[in-house]
């Protein structure tokens, strides 16, 4: 069993990303985001759920800026861009299946 918030980790100087689970069938990523930290657009040939564990901010999609907050999430298709702005301290939880 994991805990997002207890395995999440802060940096001042970038996001912190640590993988909890690698398979061939998914990977579970946990990212902690500090205040006007984020994770720029970019893609991934997998389906990509972005869960805000903890925060405030707003994902950012191939639909555009959307809000977020704890327990919003959102599911990006294949080569959709997604990413992340933090206006508070964030732990962001990534599913990626399959994994690529």
């Amino acid at each position: 069993m994991f805990d997002a918030l207890k395995e999440a980790e802060f940096s001042p100087d970038r996001p912190m990303s640590k993988l909890l689970y690698d398979s061939d069938a998914m990977r579970v990523v946990v990212f902690g985001l500090l205040p006007g930290q984020e994770i720029p657009p970019h893609t991934a040939p997998s389906r990509v759920v972005l869960h805000m564990v903890q925060g405030k901010g707003a994902f950012l999609t191939g639909s555009g800026e959307q809000p977020a907050h704890a327990g919003t999430f959102v599911i990006t298709e294949p080569n959709e861009p997604h990413g992340l702005k933090a206006a508070e301290k964030t732990v962001l939880l990534a599913v990626i299946a399959p994994r690529p």
